[in-house]
């Protein structure tokens, strides 16, 4: 009884395994063992480099388990996710997605929440874009709060760091910052900066 039970709330057999989807963020660095910097597994948190290794290197063997790639791009001094844009009015999938790894709990200043929504900052209606840089991850109490009259949310890029900024109905101003990547961040001295463009413009005359 319990098997049929199960098979009509989820249309599955019974004695099938359930498709678990985990996503784990972590830097080339730490998965090549140049590095020991944390992974991050979203809606967990921080995960020894060690236990990133070794949930990457047995879903690459198990022929049970579909393991997919995806690389993300993050700005080099700030460590946070480069921005993608879309002319769609709701989030895309991958876009949804991306938002969810930048953010990783809800943007509102002291709420940490899991991200339930994936909000314009400035609405649709406003002229809001739908794009990484107008896109929030937010819980849903909060998403519906910033909708009450005299709220206002407005984000900006400044040198790779994705800031939100908060003003409330009492006129009271708090700033969100994305939390960076996992793995780090390379500078590069203004000589390496030259020699590349050199190179680049060299290729491009060519």
């Amino acid at each position: 009884m319990t098997d049929t039970l199960y098979e009509r709330v989820t249309a599955r057999p019974a004695d099938t395994p359930s498709p678990v989807a985990l996503n784990l963020v972590l830097a080339d660095t730490t998965l090549f063992g140049e590095d020991d910097s944390p992974g991050w597994v979203q809606g967990y948190g921080p995960v020894p480099a060690v236990v990133v290794r070794d949930l990457v290197s047995d879903a690459v063997t198990d022929e049970a388990a579909k393991a997919t790639l995806r690389r993300l791009y993050r700005h080099p001094r700030s460590g946070q996710l480069v921005a993608m844009e879309s002319k769609a009015r709701i989030f895309p999938k991958g876009l949804r997605a991306f938002i969810g790894v930048r953010d990783q709990t809800c943007r509102t200043p002291y709420c940490n929440a899991p991200i339930r929504h994936h909000d314009h900052a400035t609405p649709a209606r406003d002229g809001g874009t739908t794009s990484g840089l107008n896109g929030l991850g937010g819980c849903e109490a909060c998403n519906y709060a910033k909708e009450a009259p005299g709220w206002q949310v407005v984000t900006h890029d400044t040198d790779g760091h994705h800031t939100a900024v908060y003003r409330t109905p009492t006129g009271a101003t708090y700033h969100s910052t994305a939390p960076p990547l996992p793995g780090p961040t390379r500078r590069h001295s203004a000589i390496e900066g030259r020699l590349s463009i050199d190179i680049v413009e060299l290729k491009w005359t060519a």
